[in-house]
């Protein structure tokens, strides 16, 4: 963690660092029984931290804010929410993901070509994205690309190597399953917090 810093602080014009699932290192000291090299990292950050830098900015990312340490909290001078996407969000992700992994997949490897994935034409796939966009309400964007993948890997996986509306709407309903499942178990870490 002081490695960190003291390359942060030489810096001549200055860095942002960027910590991304902050929350693993940052928790609080009172409420789970730490490691001690956790306890020492989380210390190390909060001494590095204690006073305002011109040298440095920095900007963590977590999905769990309620568990960082009262300090951490502390030294936040900004705090900026972002919420799960919106419905026109969902369906430009998905026209994204669909574009990257169904209409043009990337290569394996530099030699390899991707196999093409054959899509029956007389499918509206605008209309047929924008009503999957309705239905993953709550989604995060991770999730929308899983279930592009996943739609890849059903088209690979099928005898006809082609992706259809039903094997499209299967793969939804199976994640929006897990996605119901998640929520439980978020929401019993939430009540146990």
């Amino acid at each position: 963690m002081h490695k960190v810093f003291d390359w942060a602080s030489a810096s001549r014009k200055g860095v942002v660092l960027f910590v991304d699932e902050a929350d693993a290192f940052l928790r609080k000291r009172s409420k789970v029984a730490i490691s001690e090299d956790l306890r020492s990292t989380l210390n190390a950050f909060l001494y590095r931290t204690g006073e305002a830098s011109r040298r440095f900015m920095l900007v963590l990312a977590s999905n769990q804010p309620d568990q960082f340490d009262w300090a951490v909290n502390d030294r936040l001078d900004d705090l900026v929410r972002f919420s799960k996407p919106g419905q026109p969000e969902r369906l430009r992700m998905l026209k994204l993901y669909f574009s990257l992994y169904i209409l043009d997949p990337p290569r394996v490897a530099w030699w390899k070509r991707p196999r093409h994935i054959p899509l029956p034409p007389d499918v509206d796939w605008e209309e047929k994205l924008t009503e999957i966009s309705r239905r993953i309400e709550g989604f995060s964007g991770r999730e929308i690309s899983k279930l592009v993948i996943a739609w890849q890997a059903d088209a690979y996986g099928s005898t006809e190597g082609r992706l259809d509306e039903t094997m499209m709407d299967r793969c939804v309903g199976e994640m929006l399953e897990q996605h119901s499942q998640k929520q439980v178990w978020d929401k019993g870490t939430l009540d146990q917090s």
